[in-house]
Parts: C-alpha cells; structure tokens; sequence
C-alpha cells in the first residue's frame, strides 16, 4: 500500500497544550519537550531506528507519519549510537523528500530538529518554503534552537517573514533572528514593536533586547506588568503570563543587558508570583556582580 495522498490535517504542535495561544518565544524554549512527549513510554514494540527507518522507506507502510513520529521522540531520547547519525540523517532526507504526506514531513523536521546536527541544516533550510505551515514552522524552530554561527539561510527567513500571514510563524522567525544575533536584525524586529497584534509586539522587543535594549522598554514593561488573574478567554491565563515574564528574564540574561536590571528589580519588589520574583533576584545578583 503506498503512502496517501490525502489525510486529515495535522494538529498544530501547540495546540490544547498550556502554551496554546501563547508567544512563540516561549514555545521555541519548551518546544523539544513537546517533540519528547511520551518518550519515557516509547517504543513498546521494541523497534529500535534501524527498524523505523526501515519503516519509512517501505513503499508497502502507509501510515509512515507514524514511524516518523516515533522516530522524532527515539532521536530526541539520544538513544542512538553516534556512528549510526549520519546514515539516519541521509535516510530522513531522502524520506522528506519523496513524502506528500505534511505530517511525515513535519516529524522528519522534527527528529532532525533534535539532533542539532551540521548534517541537517540543508533539509531545514528547504523546508522554510514547504508548502505546509505546520512543517514552515517547525524549520523555523529547529534553526532557532541550533547554535550560533549555524549556517541559516537569511534570505528565506527574511522572504518567509514578509509573506507569511501566520502570526505563530513571524514570532519564530522574529525569535530565530534575535538569539542568532542576525546582523541588521534589529531592522527586521523594530516594525513589529508597535504591531496591534499583542504577542508579534511582545516577540519584536525580546529580540530588540540583543540589539537596542533601551528601544524595547516600554514594551517590557508591558509584558512585565501583566497580570496572574485573567479568566475571559483569549487572554492570558496565570500560568502563561508567568512563563512570558521568566522568558523575558531568561533574554535579558542572555544579552546580559545590564541597563535593563531595573526592570528586574521592579519585579523582586512588586511581583506577586515567587517564581517569577525568584528568577528575577537571581538575574539581578547575576548581572551585578
């Protein structure tokens, strides 16, 4: 039975997950616990990646988004020897390459993703102009969690950023652009910083974080401000306002951008949630020592 051709629209990543809704700069923090999920209980039948590569390149195995699956969380678990790498990476290639199934491409994007492997990146660079969202958005993320000087095509990213209508989409490429430090990178974040759209506005000043902090204090504030309580849907909810303010703490730290200590000492004093007040005494005897 070959692979179909038509299937039922795969699931957004962060849908019905407590990030749903919520900015993508924290999404692409906790992403990989996403792709890991129900790791601990993987692989009850015994099939090693030997056995779901073998899988994938069956022309007789039709739900190969399965085995790709399946794969994403053997790979993530760092279960496989490092000699057998490469011959993965180059069979995952050659799986997205002939699929037209987007869910069997978006879970070889996302077994690549864990590997963080030179090897990958031309798969995840061609994948920013896949023709499904899904597997855009999980490209964008794998080059946003890869180490700096990884060689990302920019002109894609730049190009993807100015046509795409997908908000969750320009807040990865946004975040991607940020933590590489993108040379010019600034010129791409500053239009977003007045957006109406409240989390592209909120990703543009965590990235302007590592380039003009003082330019983004108004919108941190923002975000630092909100509050724990709200219930009326479409809003915030406690726990994801939370997870916004130590992401907002987590960049200032990694910037080590000093001018904006205020912003975390105004947080030991007045945050009312101890998780939040916690990281943030943390940051500010990091940054002033």
């Amino acid at each position: 039975m070959s692979e179909e051709k038509t299937s039922p629209a795969p699931k957004k990543l962060l849908e019905k997950s407590p990030l749903s809704g919520i900015a993508v700069p924290i999404a692409i923090v906790l992403i990989g616990a996403l792709i890991i999920f129900g790791v601990t209980k993987m692989l009850s039948t015994g099939k090693d990646h030997r056995d779901l590569v073998a899988e994938l390149n069956s022309k007789t195995f039709g739900n190969r988004w399965v085995a790709a699956y399946e794969l994403s969380k053997y790979l993530a678990s760092s279960r496989i020897p490092k000699e057998d790498v490469p011959w993965v990476i180059e069979n995952l290639i050659q799986v997205y390459d002939q699929s037209v199934d987007a869910r069997t491409r978006n879970f070889v994007v996302l077994a690549l993703g864990s590997l963080q492997h030179p090897l990958t990146f031309p798969l995840f660079n061609k994948a920013l102009m896949d023709e499904d969202s899904q597997v855009r958005f999980s490209a964008v993320v794998a080059l946003g969690n890869s180490p700096q000087g990884s060689p990302i095509e920019w002109s894609r990213l730049e190009e993807l950023l100015a046509k795409t209508d997908d908000e969750g989409l320009k807040q990865a490429i946004l975040v991607t652009i940020a933590t590489h430090r993108k040379e010019g990178g600034a010129q791409l974040l500053r239009p977003y910083l007045a957006s109406q759209q409240r989390m592209l506005r909120y990703a543009s000043a965590m990235g302007l974080i590592y380039y003009n902090p003082s330019e983004s204090v108004p919108v941190l504030k923002e975000i630092l401000s909100l509050s724990y309580d709200y219930v009326t849907p479409g809003e915030l909810n406690g726990a994801q306002v939370e997870a916004l303010k130590v992401n907002t703490l987590v960049h200032i730290q990694k910037a080590a951008a000093k001018e904006l200590l205020f912003l975390a000492e105004e947080l030991v004093e007045k945050d009312s949630n101890i998780q939040v007040s916690t990281r943030a005494r943390e940051l500010v005897n990091l940054l002033k020592n």
